[in-house]
């Protein structure tokens, strides 16, 4: 099966939120890069697998191994994705499915992803790890607090996320005629009517979107 996968791992933006000097995919936790995590993952488990990593110009990178492929990104997390989806169209390189990945989340979990990928029915279009909401949910205005959210049903969602290669490139293909943008590449499969479904993820997934996180990082890798 994992023949049948490629994998797109995103790093291209530029850490707004992290407030550093150094950008977050940089970023070294125990003589390893932030984004070193994620490849030597997908190396050891997706050996057979195109990689396609997605990054910019001020992403230190090195030895890259024969079925990595380095990209770059553009100025938002749609327009890296399409990026990536154009190489892999136009040099004829597609598999029948395609998983995506953040390469803020270092910790992987190899049973999540052989869960999300047998999540993959028939009917299934997509589907993404995700984890219920166990705290109770704010809407704030520049901290005020404006309103509660039932939390009952909701959960957020986060990568690994697999699809149908086909369906997720016409996805691409329609989101950019409407001109808008996405949170999450599962979104644009669900803009666009196709089936998805999630699948509970060890609660380690996290990530690096604040300085802060990377303490925590460090007492988890």
């Amino acid at each position: 099966m994992n023949q049948e996968v490629s994998v797109v791992l995103l790093g291209a933006g530029y850490s707004k939120r992290f407030k550093s000097n150094q950008l977050k995919q940089n970023i070294i936790i125990k003589n390893k890069s932030l984004l070193d995590y994620s490849r030597d993952f997908f190396n050891k488990h997706f050996k057979h697998s195109n990689v396609y990593v997605v990054v910019n110009k001020k992403v230190n990178i090195r030895n890259i191994r024969k079925n990595e492929s380095l990209i770059l990104g553009s100025s938002s997390r749609l327009k890296s994705l399409s990026e990536a989806l154009k190489f892999i169209f136009i040099n004829n390189l597609k598999t029948k499915y395609t998983m995506i990945h953040d390469i803020a989340r270092p910790i992987i979990n190899i049973n999540d992803i052989n869960k999300l990928i047998s999540s993959l029915k028939t009917g299934i279009d997509g589907s993404t790890l995700g984890y219920p909401i166990t705290n109770a949910i704010k809407e704030v205005t520049k901290k005020n607090i404006d309103y509660s959210l039932y939390r009952k049903d909701l959960w957020s969602s986060f990568t690994p996320q697999i699809f149908n290669t086909e369906k997720l490139y016409e996805s691409m293909i329609n989101i950019h005629k409407s001109n808008m943008d996405i949170d999450d590449d599962i979104e644009l499969l669900m803009m666009n009517n196709y089936k998805c479904t999630i699948v509970k993820s060890s609660p380690d997934n996290i990530k690096a979107t604040y300085i802060d996180d990377i303490k925590v990082l460090e007492k988890l890798l």
